[in-house]
Order: structure tokens, then C-alpha cells, then sequence
């Protein structure tokens, strides 16, 4: 019976140094996939990992907020923040992510500039720092410490991971015995772990990312240059030093087969869990500190990244004075964007043809705001503005649920820049208003409603129309400005660049013409059209 007795201890030694061995090379791979990354200007992960929640934070803790000052989902629809989230989502962790939705959403604020210029100019530095993060990673989107409630701990299970040690240290005494009691209580506990952690699977889960989050901040924190963060670390040193031991993160490889047995067989899951679990809710504040002190580290590497994707930049100038001014100012999501420079100073009606740049512009000045106040960045070569709060009404669609037609979703869109309580400034963007009725009661209903915004304090008023009659209507209030294009040689070309006053051109019977409708067609739209005039 000896062989089997050295058999097992040469299979728990063995498995440790294979585990020791397999996570040095996992490090050195890691290492060599991070160093190209900001060169490439590649996130380490292209894919999307089928269980992400980028919006898990912002959804549990905005009821904490004023939910005026936070982007609401029309606004975030609008606006297609998911794909400026995607453009600079260089993260390397899953709070990381989370943090960063919340972030465009006005939850929070990325403004730590030394943080990334240390970022962009350092390179051992970024290393370092990138390494830590990614190896805490998107395996788990946990479950925020503060939202997870306590599991009663079960004494006599905790006592169990001691008996395959106990009956093993018996076989050299009673070898016979010894061997047998230990392979049956290795049997009970892999049977028993297996029970037990469908009961508190997600927790663990969550309890290993958030130990992994602590060991990490606690090497960061550390580095040369790093963000200093106030919790005593000494609270979570059994967190710290067993957090490798717990849970599944990162843990696809075949080799880590035999770990999975032994943990099993010692019951470490549910052991670790429970040792670690009371320090946590003792001491939940630290461990939030943690989650936002690796989320912002991630999230300022993030923006570093992303300001080096982009063709221009630059740092916003928040003012007092109750205006928004901008040169060179392009859409943070198109490549090669023309840019425009103005003064904005009182209400604006913009007006031109399809396809001219309205709505483009529109977004382009709603993003920078956002971008502003929340990354400090905006994709300009100057831009200064008085922070304020942004709504949208302008992608508008039926709604099948709801039985909602294109005009009442519309309405209700812009029903709700009515009902806004605040004294901050307030940015409205109107894209093509009542689009979604007939020409007569557009007009008079677009004329009434903006009449009414434009009078209310504190409201700064973007809108477009096709209705050159609303440029003449509202004159009075709104500074005219907008959007032309030039036919020649049957070819429609925009410059899309903006220009004081109403428009002065008409392309949509044109373009049956250049697209080659029936001559007829064409002739007939001609004659009509100049009938009205």
C-alpha cells in the first residue's frame, strides 16, 4: 500500500509545480501579447464576450443619481454611444467596461491627466500597469461586493478540507486504512463541492474577481507613479494571498485539470469563500474603493489609447459664460470628417437637403459635449463650453410594442424636454421635427413647440428642418444656418460645411433627374413644384 500513498503525494506535488510552471508560462504569453497592443492600438480582446453587462453599474447605482443629469436611453440611442463605447473600449477588465458605460452615461468622470500622459509617455510604466489589469480580465462580469448578501457558512463542511490531509498523515501509521478513509473522504468532497457550489456559484464567482481586484490594487497602488487609493490593505490579507486558488477565472487550460481535482478534494472553494466572505462585508467601503480604483486605472489606459487612434484632439475650456465654441470641430466616430467652426451663442435652426450634414453636425456637437464633460477630450482643435446637461430627440422610429406610431414616439420624445426640473444648462438637439405628420400642422406644431423651449430658461435649443417656412417663422429667436449642396455635370457633391443663413438650395427632384427616373417623372415633379412657388 505504500506505492499508492507515494503515488499520492507525488500527484499533489506534482500538480503544484505543474500549476507553478503553467502560470509562469501563462505570464510570459500574456507579457508578449500586451507589449504590442499601443502600437497596434489594439484592445487585447477583439471579441465580445457572450455574458458582458456593460450597463450592470450604471443600471444598479444610478437611482443613487439625479437621473436629469445622467444621459437617458433615448440620448444614448441618439447619440449611438454604443459605438463610440466600442471605438474606446481598450479596457482590460470587466469593471473596467462597466465603468466606462457608466462614464458616458455622466456617472462619472475621466480627468486625470498626469495618469495619462504617464500612460502615453512610459512605457515599463503602461506595462506594468496593463499586465495587473489584464490578468484580473472579462472572464466574470461580478456582481458589485455591496449587492452580494452573506452565505451562512456550514461549520462541519468547513472542517472537511482538513481530512484528506488528516487520513493521509494516518496511512503512515495504518497504511491500509489510512489510504482507504482518504480516497472515500476524497470521493465525499468532490461530491459534496460540486453540491455546494451550485448554491453559491455566482457569489464565488464574484468573491474570487473582487479577491483578484484587492491583490491587484494592492500591486498598483505600489508602482512608481501609480494613483494612491485609501484602504489598509492589511484588512484582506487572507483575500490577497488565496485569491489564485479561488474560482474558475482564466482557467480553460487542460493542465489546470488536475488543480480543479485537488480543489475538489479539499473542499478550497467553499473553504476560501467563507474565510474571505466576512472580511468583505466587514470592510465594504475598502473593497469598493478597490472596484473604482482598477476600473478608473482601466479606464484612463482606455482613453490614452483611444486619444491615440484619433486624427485630433484636444482638452476642453469650461466657462461661465453661457455659450459653446468650437474650431475644427468632426464627428468622434468618422474617419477623415469634414470639420466646422462656430460660436454658439443663441438658439440655432439649421435647414438644408437630405443628406447635407444636419444631423451629423447635430451629433457632432451633442458628443463633444458629452465627451467633455465626462473624458475631458473632444475631437476639435478648440472647444469651450458651459457644461450642462444633454438631450436628444432625433432618431425616431415606430415602436411595435408599444403600438406607438412614428408620430406618437416622436411626441413623446419631445414631450419630455418639457418636463425637466432643473437650474443647469440644458442642451436639446431636434432633428427634423414633426417629420412624422402633414406639412401644415408640422410647421404650425414645430413652430409653437420651439417657440415655447426657446423662451424657457436656461435651454439651449439646436434644431433642424426641412421647412425652410420655420427659418422665416423664428427668425426672431433662432439664428439661421445651414447646409448646401452644388450639382454639376449631373453628380450631387456636399462640403458639408455649415453657412449663416436659410438655405437656398433643393435637391430632391434633381436628384430624379442624376438617379435617371422616367423623363416623365422628372418633368412632371419640375412643373409642379414651380406652381407652388
Amino acid at each position: 500500500m505504500y506505492p499508492i500513498l507515494w503515488f499520492l503525494i507525488a500527484l499533489i506535488i506534482g500538480t503544484t509545480l505543474l500549476f507553478i510552471i503553467t502560470t509562469i508560462i501563462a505570464n510570459k504569453k500574456l507579457i508578449h501579447d500586451i507589449k504590442p497592443l499601443w502600437s497596434l492600438r489594439k484592445p487585447l480582446e477583439s471579441f465580445v464576450r457572450p455574458n458582458h453587462r456593460y450597463s450592470y453599474q450604471f443600471d444598479t447605482y444610478k437611482h443613487q443619481f439625479d437621473e436629469t443629469n445622467l444621459i437617458d436611453d433615448k440620448t444614448y440611442a441618439d447619440l449611438n454611444l454604443k459605438a463610440l463605447f466600442n471605438s474606446m473600449n481598450f479596457n482590460f477588465t470587466a469593471i473596467g467596461e462597466m465603468r466606462l458605460y457608466a462614464t458616458l452615461r455622466k456617472m462619472f468622470t475621466i480627468h486625470n491627466q498626469m495618469l495619462i500622459q504617464k500612460f502615453k509617455n512610459d512605457e515599463l510604466f503602461r506595462l506594468k500597469i496593463s499586465t495587473h489589469l489584464a490578468k484580473i480580465g472579462k472572464a466574470i462580469y461580478p456582481t458589485f461586493p455591496d449587492q452580494l448578501t452573506t452565505v451562512k457558512r456550514n461549520h462541519l463542511y468547513m472542517l472537511t478540507t482538513y481530512l484528506p490531509l488528516v487520513f493521509l498523515l494516518f496511512a503512515f501509521l495504518k497504511p491500509e486504512i489510512g489510504i482507504l478513509l482518504t480516497i472515500l473522504v476524497a470521493i465525499f468532497n468532490m461530491i459534496l463541492s460540486g453540491v455546494l457550489k451550485r448554491t453559491f456559484d455566482q457569489d464565488l464567482n464574484s468573491l474570487f474577481y473582487t479577491s483578484n481586484v484587492i491583490k491587484k490594487a494592492y500591486a498598483i497602488h505600489k508602482i512608481d507613479g501609480a494613483p494612491t487609493i485609501d484602504v489598509d490593505f492589511s484588512h484582506f490579507k487572507v483575500a490577497r494571498r488565496l485569491s489564485g486558488l479561488l474560482g474558475r477565472v482564466n482557467t480553460a487550460e487542460d493542465s489546470m485539470v488536475f488543480a480543479f481535482l485537488l480543489k475538489a478534494i479539499f473542499m478550497l472553494d467553499y473553504h476560501i469563500f467563507h474565510l474571505i466572505q466576512h472580511s468583505f462585508k466587514k470592510y465594504e467601503a475598502e473593497v469598493m474603493a478597490c472596484y473604482e480604483y482598477i476600473g478608473s486605472i482601466d479606464n484612463h489606459y482606455a482613453i490614452a489609447l483611444w486619444r491615440e487612434t484619433l486624427t485630433q484632439y484636444a482638452l476642453p475650456q469650461a466657462s461661465n459664460e453661457d455659450s459653446v465654441e468650437f474650431e475644427a470641430l468632426t464627428h468622434p466616430l468618422l474617419v477623415d470628417a469634414i470639420s466646422n467652426d462656430l460660436v454658439i451663442n443663441s438658439h440655432i435652426l439649421l435647414t438644408g437637403s437630405n443628406a447635407s450634414g444636419k444631423s451629423t453636425f447635430m451629433k457632432a456637437i451633442a458628443l463633444n459635449l458629452l465627451l467633455a464633460q465626462t473624458i475631458n477630450t473632444v475631437t476639435a482643435k478648440y472647444f469651450k463650453y458651459k457644461p450642462g446637461l444633454i438631450f436628444t430627440s432625433m432618431v425616431n422610429q415606430d415602436d411595435i410594442l408599444s403600438g406607438d406610431s412614428y408620430f406618437m414616439t416622436e411626441i413623446k420624445s419631445i414631450k419630455r424636454l418639457f418636463d425637466l426640473k432643473t437650474e443647469d444648462k440644458i442642451y436639446c438637439f431636434i432633428d427634423e421635427i414633426f417629420k412624422g405628420t402633414n406639412t401644415t400642422e408640422r410647421i404650425a406644431a414645430s413652430e409653437s413647440v420651439l417657440n415655447y423651449l426657446g423662451n424657457s430658461q436656461n435651454y439651449e435649443i439646436i434644431a433642424a428642418t426641412h421647412d425652410i417656412e420655420l427659418a422665416t417663422l423664428l427668425e426672431y429667436q433662432y439664428k439661421n444656418f445651414h447646409f448646401n449642396e452644388t450639382i454639376y455635370e449631373n453628380e450631387i457633391a456636399f462640403d458639408f460645411k455649415i453657412k449663416p443663413g436659410k438655405a437656398d438650395t433643393r435637391n430632391a427632384i434633381e436628384l430624379l433627374r442624376i438617379l435617371k427616373f422616367p423623363n416623365q417623372v422628372y418633368t412632371r415633379a419640375k412643373t409642379s413644384f414651380n406652381q407652388f412657388l
